[in-house]
């Protein structure tokens, strides 16, 4: 079904994007043939229109796709007859939501102090962007804030409230939400980053964001370890 035609109320959501899609449909290829696929394809588009149904209208936010292209994913894990593990399809799901992330890497490392700057910088627009959002969006992220420590390169970022924590609760489909979560890991490795995580949304108060770069000594105070139900978390190494 062309996209177009799906049945949705377009006043109040967005369809999901061609990356979110390339990753569903590369999936289904890779564990059935063609036409069995194309069957599943259908059935995951019209998943997603029933899951909008019931969903608070965010069509209207400036950034979509960290909202939209989670619930494509949530619909294919709902449809398709063989569940796979979710670690091994880990890196295809990081591809579709960060891909640009490993070209991005041949260019910028948050271990020089320019560039480690500028994405404090940008971190910080994308605070203000949902702190001015969330009046009109109430059930947008919420954010707990975001700050940067300049002389030891230290950006640091939350949010209280995450619309996909949200949805997997209400949908029972909290053990799909990690390999969400996860893609954040990978988003700043490959920016020679390291994402210090003690808790997300779904486990904690608090998403919590600390970057740095990988070879600032804050990094190697960490290790990171995957909890009982596949999320990466960040736990400090002990003396």
């Amino acid at each position: 079904m062309r996209e177009k035609d799906l049945p949705i109320d377009r006043t109040k959501h967005r369809v999901y994007s061609k990356n979110a899609k390339k990753c569903v449909r590369k999936l289904l290829r890779r564990a059935y043939d063609e036409k069995t696929a194309g069957l599943l394809w259908e059935k995951i588009q019209l998943q997603y229109c029933k899951y909008l149904e019931d969903e608070p209208a965010l069509a209207g936010l400036k950034i979509t796709t960290s909202i939209y292209d989670p619930i494509l994913i949530f619909a294919w894990y709902a449809v398709v007859p063989d569940k796979p593990e979710l670690h091994e399809v880990q890196r295809e799901i990081y591809k579709s939501f960060f891909g640009a992330f490993d070209a991005l890497g041949k260019m910028l490392s948050l271990n020089r102090k320019g560039d480690n700057r500028m994405a404090a910088k940008l971190f910080q627009r994308s605070n203000d962007i949902r702190v001015r959002e969330i009046e009109r969006f109430p059930d947008s992220f919420r954010m707990g804030g975001c700050s940067y420590d300049r002389e030891n390169g230290v950006i640091r970022y939350s949010f209280t409230q995450c619309p996909n924590a949200a949805f997997a609760r209400r949908h029972h489909m909290e053990n799909v939400l990690p390999v969400l979560c996860n893609c954040d890991h990978l988003a700043m490795e490959a920016i020679h980053g390291t994402l210090i995580r003690e808790g997300t949304c779904l486990t904690s108060d608090r998403c919590d964001y600390c970057i740095v770069g990988d070879r600032n000594p804050l990094a190697a105070a960490y290790e990171r370890k995957t909890a009982d139900n596949g999320l990466w978390l960040s736990v400090k190494k002990q003396k």
